[in-house]
């Protein structure tokens, strides 16, 4: 399951959870969901920006033939050196973070 998938599915189950009336605990045990694993897609829904990015993501295809040493991001006044084998998560996460300085 992608990232994107794992978001829109605790997404949809935070919606039911609401329609619910349950308390966190009821329902995760409903739903056969761990509390803690509740506990934090919760809150990192929450703390997502309500208001859809004004930015979005590219997929770049390289051929392999063709080494780079590394790839530079530009986000507003960040710099990201990018190097083969990056994991995309830790990325995804860099680029979450700096949107928010």
């Amino acid at each position: 399951m992608t990232r994107i998938e794992l978001q829109n599915l605790w997404q949809e189950r935070m919606k039911d959870f609401e329609k619910s009336e349950q308390n966190g605990k009821e329902w995760c045990s409903t739903q056969g969901i761990s509390l803690s694993q509740f506990r934090y897609w919760r809150r990192k829904l929450r703390l997502m920006p309500a208001t859809p990015s004004t930015h979005s993501w590219m997929t770049m295809d390289f051929d392999r033939a063709q080494k780079q040493e590394s790839l530079f991001v530009h986000l507003g006044v960040s710099r990201i050196e990018v190097h083969a084998g990056l994991d995309p998560d830790l990325l995804a996460d860099v680029v979450r973070v700096l949107r928010t300085l």
